[in-house]
């Protein structure tokens, strides 16, 4: 049984384990990584989804060791088209801040083909970056304010099984949105507030091995209404506590286990996700151009855009959520 923290809870105990397990729909759970037995090891992401409809932003900022990676996916939706590249650089003398565990604070990062920049000042955030010959195709740049519209989130803490001082803490925000500006060769998209969505996924880790990760993410907005989606992989000892829920205009649902099949695995074929007596009945089918899946490839991570049908079952409601034509994507990672 999944357990909900109801009340603020710190992470870690006094000897630097991991004390709680568990899950919260508020940001409850107050990660000190100096606290932590590892907290010379912990390794840290946070990625930014940001979509209009017609075209989808993927940004990736991971603190991985001595590694440290930003990654970047455009989609145009309408016509299929995707670039993505990535940057990378060698931490010697000391890791990249990563705004988002504090109340505020920024990332900058510069060489010669990117400029980019995340500024925090408590629940806002601006986003800037010049990535010069982006994919080996075109010029990239956007700018874009990032604000807070309230709602529920997701907490989840997994320790690992056989010593706490390893966890797994995720923290999962479909509660934005943006204004600014996109441009990409000789394209130009301009975000509104009313129509563009933007999750934040911040993750923090210290595991005792690699893991083949897979999220199933959508985050979609139609006037009045938000649909959010996040499905993924066990990483550590989730039985009190797992990723998985789906958020319906500021409220979360939490959502157990989860069934997950495909094709021998082939990104460019569905995925099929069934969990509970018909509590979960959904197939995400990738979009395609010709014969190729809609995927952006940066270094280890993919990103497959595609679309959702299926139904949901809310407790309490008797007429299942109905998923029709939903923009989502699917995340895999090798961390």
């Amino acid at each position: 049984m999944q357990y909900e923290y109801t009340m603020p809870q710190n992470i870690f105990e006094e000897n630097g384990e991991v004390m709680c397990a568990g899950w919260a729909k508020k940001p409850y759970f107050n990660f000190n990584k100096e606290l932590s037995k590892q907290n010379k090891h912990i390794k840290e992401s946070v990625s930014y989804f940001l979509s209009t409809g017609e075209v989808s932003l993927y940004i990736s900022t991971e603190n991985s060791g001595l590694d440290f990676y930003i990654k970047i996916a455009l989609a145009n939706l309408k016509n299929g088209n995707v670039i993505s590249d990535f940057a990378y650089k060698k931490q010697l003398l000391g890791k990249t801040e990563l705004p988002e565990s504090k109340e505020s604070g920024q990332l900058v990062f510069s060489d010669k083909r990117i400029e980019f920049a995340v500024v925090k000042v408590k629940n806002e955030r601006t986003v800037k970056c010049n990535f010069y010959d982006f994919g080996g195709k075109a010029d990239l740049s956007f700018e874009f304010n990032i604000d807070d519209k309230s709602g529920d989130i997701l907490d989840q803490v997994a320790p690992f099984e056989r010593d706490r001082k390893y966890f797994y803490f995720k923290r999962f925000m479909p509660v934005f949105s943006a204004s600014g500006t996109i441009k990409v060769g000789k394209s130009q998209y301009t975000l509104k507030e009313e129509n563009t969505s933007v999750y934040i996924d911040s993750t923090y880790y210290s595991k005792p091995r690699l893991h083949s990760y897979q999220r199933l993410t959508a985050d979609y907005m139609r006037g009045e209404n938000r649909f959010s989606l996040n499905l993924a992989s066990r990483v550590g000892d989730n039985r009190n506590g797992s990723e998985n829920s789906f958020f319906l205009n500021g409220e979360l649902h939490k959502l157990y286990k989860i069934e997950v099949k495909n094709n021998d695995g082939r990104i460019d074929r569905p995925w099929y996700f069934k969990g509970g007596i018909e509590a979960v009945d959904i197939t995400f089918k990738p979009n395609k151009i010709g014969d190729k899946a809609m995927v952006a490839q940066m270094d280890n991570t993919s990103v497959t855009f595609g679309v959702l049908f299926g139904k949901l079952k809310r407790y309490d409601y008797d007429a299942p959520l109905v998923l029709d034509n939903i923009p989502a994507h699917m995340v895999f990672n090798e961390f």
